[in-house]
């Protein structure tokens, strides 16, 4: 019993001692258990701490990169710089780029659009994405593109109207090119003839002139002998008219004239060769006849004369004098007539043995407008100088015409009786034009001294209207 009591006891000190054991194992395992768990806390606060700085809950949610991340792969940051460097490719194309050297590009790049400006609204592109820069380019591109379709169209229609209408050109300068040769041709043609016209007309004149020449030395010796007795009879005819003016001063007005205009009515020639249709005429005088360039004839039939009142049926001009003969121009001819060989020429102011004289009074309306010329009468006297005759200013036997104007403004007569008989005060010069004008007329018919009015002076000249040149 001892035995078993002391058996006992040794049962539960192998027990206890086993126990102590045991807690003094689970006390040290629990005092290092402990001392673990702090660190472990520290280093999880420390990486909880750590991935707050990378990347907050919320932003963890939200990213898909970061759900992608896995262990043993992809990790955040990996994910992120692969982000970045596709999207620094997308921006500027090099996948190396940070933000900085994007932004700096970038910044480049509006630098030059604003200082080029080659874009509408360069500011527009200012602080804008590269989304929306490239989507401004492409509706600017889009619209340019538009533009240049609608212009290409435009252009494409001009070119086809430019084809038409260089077509059409084309066809009209053949058409003028053959016109212009047929009119060459023809005009070639007409100068041929009227080369050859000419050829046969000027052996024509050429033969006249001999003809006449022949003629005219047959007849120099009568000519001489029919002169000598003219001057011997004009000396007679210079003493006979002192004579009659002596005479005609006493007899005054019971003096019988002489045939009305007959001086003025004697041809001074003919016209030798006219062709109808032909702008020249040739007639037969010539330089030994005293002609001067510029001289002009007023042209009547053979048949019917020179009328009283000295109308033509045409007017010629000088242009080339030969030795018997000469070239005229056809100024005018009245309608319905014609100028034909034959047909007889007189110029008033012309004499092929003496130069006339002739005393210009009046007032001349030359271009028959109904108002007087100033300085008609100057006009008219040049005229006469100037194709050889004489200009005088008073009435004498020797005075061969007197053209008369309109008489000037008559004047009122005087209240206290002085200037009876229609007249005025001598000193008034309305009454000494009157007075002058009264005197010429009556003298010049005293004289038996021919008068032509302005009209049939100037129908005698066979001028038919317009103005009157002094000069030619």
């Amino acid at each position: 019993m001892a035995r078993g009591q002391q058996q006992g006891l040794n049962a539960i000190t192998v027990w206890m001692i086993i126990f102590v054991g045991l807690w003094l194992t689970s006390t040290v395992f629990l005092v290092i258990l402990y001392t673990g768990q702090a660190d472990v806390l520290n280093e999880n606060n420390r990486l909880q701490s750590a991935y707050r700085r990378m990347i907050t809950s919320s932003e963890e949610k939200s990213l898909e990169l970061v759900k992608s991340a896995q262990e043993g792969g992809p990790t955040v940051v990996g994910l992120l710089e692969e982000a970045r460097s596709q999207t620094a490719a997308l921006a500027t194309g090099a996948s190396t780029d940070d933000v900085g050297e994007v932004r700096t590009k970038r910044d480049q790049l509006l630098r030059t659009i604003q200082t080029e400006a080659l874009v509408s609204k360069p500011d527009a592109f200012a602080d804008a994405s590269y989304h929306d820069s490239l989507s401004r380019v492409y509706e600017s591109f889009r619209a340019e593109r538009e533009l240049r379709k609608t212009a290409e169209d435009r252009a494409s229609q001009l070119e086809s109207q430019v084809t038409q209408l260089v077509e059409g050109s084309g066809q009209q300068k053949n058409d003028f090119e053959k016109r212009a040769k047929d009119t060459v041709q023809q005009l070639a043609q007409c100068e041929a003839d009227r080369a050859a016209y000419r050829g046969e007309r000027d052996k024509v004149v050429e033969k006249l002139e001999k003809e006449f020449d022949e003629t005219r030395k047959r007849n120099d010796v009568e000519l001489t002998s029919e002169r000598q007795q003219r001057a011997a009879a004009e000396k007679r005819l210079t003493e006979l008219q002192k004579r009659l003016a002596a005479q005609q001063e006493r007899l005054g007005e019971l003096l019988i004239g002489p045939e009305k205009l007959a001086t003025a009515r004697q041809p001074d020639g003919r016209i030798l060769t006219a062709v109808p249709g032909d702008d020249v005429v040739y007639v037969d005088l010539g330089r030994s006849e005293g002609l001067v360039l510029g001289l002009q004839f007023a042209v009547y039939s053979a048949a019917g004369g020179i009328p009283d009142d000295g109308r033509a049926k045409a007017q010629v001009e000088v242009v080339s004098i030969g030795a018997s003969s000469s070239e005229c121009r056809i100024v005018s001819v009245a309608g319905g007539e014609v100028i034909v060989e034959g047909d007889l020429i007189a110029n008033p102011v012309y004499d092929r043995d003496r130069p006339l004289t002739f005393v210009v009074l009046g007032q001349f309306d030359l271009d028959r407008d109904g108002v007087f010329d100033t300085g008609g009468g100057a006009t008219v006297e040049a005229l006469i100088t100037n194709w050889g005759g004489r200009v005088s200013a008073e009435v004498t036997p020797l005075t061969d015409f007197v053209v008369l104007g309109a008489a000037p403004k008559r004047p009122k007569p005087s209240s206290d009786g002085a200037g009876a008989g229609g007249t005025a005060p001598p000193a008034d010069p309305v009454a000494k034009a009157w007075n002058r004008y009264r005197e010429v007329s009556e003298s010049a018919k005293t004289l038996s001294v021919p008068i032509l009015t302005q009209d049939v002076f100037l129908n005698f000249l066979g001028y038919r209207g317009g103005r009157l040149a002094a000069g030619r």
